[in-house]
């Protein structure tokens, strides 16, 4: 009995009976959640400002749309890996 190669890429799994291999843990996991905690703390000092500086709101501001941008970039990367994921497992 012969088995196709897509037979044996889609039983590897059953074929060696190995676990895949784990995924590595991004880098940026960490560096996420700090920014999540840094844009936090830019709210709380808005929050607690009764007068505002305006030019130090305005560094404020350009800081957590920096933030923003780069966490926007990483959630999309997340979903796409995601994506690939249910792929894989669909297959």
């Amino acid at each position: 009995m012969e088995i196709s190669v897509r037979e044996r890429k889609n039983n590897k799994f059953a074929l060696n009976n190995k676990m895949p291999a784990k995924p590595k843990e991004p880098k940026d996991k960490n560096n996420f959640q700090e920014q999540i905690k840094e844009l936090s703390a830019i709210l709380e000092w808005f929050d607690s400002q009764e007068e505002l500086d305006v030019e130090q709101a305005l560094e404020k501001i350009k800081k957590a749309a920096e933030l923003i941008k780069s966490n926007k970039k990483r959630l999309v990367e997340i979903e796409n890996e995601f994506r690939e994921i249910k792929k894989e497992i669909e297959e």
